[in-house]
């Protein structure tokens, strides 16, 4: 039995015909699904995104401080400066130092509440995994290697519970330092605010071209792993 099971199984890679397969629609409608699943817990992914506008608004206003912080030291230097330039100075360094540590707890609260959502989201998808293999057949567990199975319930759901905190939580931020951002550039200075906002579209092709050679990289690691923990299971 065991030699026809292994002479009928499937070659290396047929195990990741679902990554193949994979159309538009489906991926979108497993990404709404962890969607779902992560408001599963609405207290932490409230915080969590409350948490990212404030420490992305909070980043936006450290360079206005620090140019104002420079204006004003270059009036304490200039000759005739009095006390009130000097105090004035030492607000915004103390305004400056505030928004700073404010910046840091927000961006920690952030961080630790999206792995916390994420954690939990995982832990919930390991145990529908293994419910899910419990159920099948032997059929299926004689054409499919136990290295996929150990690296499909490994990897994966690894990678999948980081959705949130490296999905979701970016395009919040990004969506506020780009929006925001921009609206500060070009009211401050037209010419220059269009000049930096430039840019933009060039680090978002390139973001987008290492985002798929990642991909490649990263389904050639899982081919690797599973092969590696079948021979070490066998």
């Amino acid at each position: 039995m065991n030699t026809q099971a292994t002479s009928s199984a499937p070659e290396r890679g047929k195990s990741f015909a679902h990554v193949a397969e994979a159309s538009w629609g489906k991926g979108l409608s497993t990404l709404l699904r962890i969607v779902r699943m992560t408001l599963r817990h609405p207290w932490q992914v409230a915080i969590t995104i409350v948490s990212t506008f404030i420490a992305a608004t909070l980043q936006l206003f450290i360079p206005r401080l620090l140019g104002r912080a420079i204006d004003q030291a270059q009036g304490v230097m200039a000759a005739g400066a009095g006390a009130a330039a000097e105090q004035a100075l030492w607000n915004t360094a103390l305004t400056l130092l505030v928004v700073s540590i404010l910046r840091g707890l927000f961006t920690m609260a952030q961080n630790y509440y999206g792995e916390a959502v994420g954690h939990r989201t995982g832990y919930e998808l390991r145990l529908a995994f293994y419910e899910k293999i419990q159920r099948l057949s032997f059929a299926y567990h004689d054409r499919v290697h136990t290295g996929d199975l150990i690296t499909l319930g490994l990897l994966d759901l690894d990678g999948v519970r980081m959705f949130f905190s490296t999905g979701i939580l970016r395009v919040v931020l990004l969506g506020v330092l780009i929006g925001v951002g921009a609206y500060l550039l070009i009211s401050t200075d037209l010419m220059l605010g269009l000049l930096s906002l430039s840019f933009v579209p060039f680090v978002a092709w390139r973001s987008s071209v290492t985002q798929l050679k990642l991909r490649s990289t990263w389904l050639t690691l899982q081919e690797r792993l599973s092969v590696l923990s079948r021979v070490m299971d066998e």
